[in-house]
């Protein structure tokens, strides 16, 4: 696939489980014909103990100290507070944050994404602020307007981030996303 071609992919989330994919997807942009080297992982901005900031942090030493400590970044995975920028140009936006925060998100993000985007939630639970239970990527979907996928398994993010083997399932409705899911989320320790 030629280079302009390639897909752009957004971390959305940079907790435990969120900074484990982001280690992921930037581990495996290296080596993809699929995927742009560079990965965006939207950081809720924290100010560290000591005074720090989270992404600044992230960004400089590759490390998410406060909810990753131990684990390296590639250095290609770089840290955005805002959340408009972090999805411009994304062609793929990987949802890894907390269930209660997923509307205020992606009320944020209404307008802001490509029409062509593709979203991948990795949230557990549902959604029942609107009455009946609902699934999350649903809720994502009606926002955004965006063709949704789901990432689900019984799989612990400490665990996989030591590349311990993990299986893990993906649901979507168009076959043709196949290659690229697989090209941004299968390594040899997560199937």
């Amino acid at each position: 696939m030629k280079p302009d071609r390639k897909k752009r992919v957004c971390v959305l989330g940079s907790g435990n489980w969120g900074t484990v994919v982001a280690k992921i997807v930037g581990s495996n942009s290296l080596h993809s014909e699929l995927l742009q080297e560079r990965v965006s992982l939207y950081v809720y901005e924290e100010e560290l103990e000591d005074g720090r900031k989270l992404s600044e942090v992230i960004n400089e030493h590759h490390e998410n100290v406060k909810y990753l400590p131990g684990h390296k970044l590639p250095p290609h995975v770089v840290a955005v507070t805002d959340a408009a920028e972090a999805v411009r140009g994304a062609d793929v936006l990987v949802f890894v944050l907390p269930r209660q925060f997923v509307r205020t998100l992606c009320a944020t993000l209404v307008g802001q994404i490509k029409p062509t985007a593709v979203g991948v939630s990795l949230i557990k639970g549902f959604d029942s602020e609107d009455g009946p239970l609902d699934l999350v990527s649903n809720t994502i979907a009606r926002y955004l307007k965006i063709r949704m996928c789901v990432l689900m398994g019984a799989n612990n993010a400490n665990e996989v981030a030591a590349e311990k083997v993990a299986e893990t399932t993906i649901g979507c409705k168009d076959k043709r996303l196949v290659p690229l899911l697989k090209a941004i989320f299968q390594t040899d320790y997560l199937k």
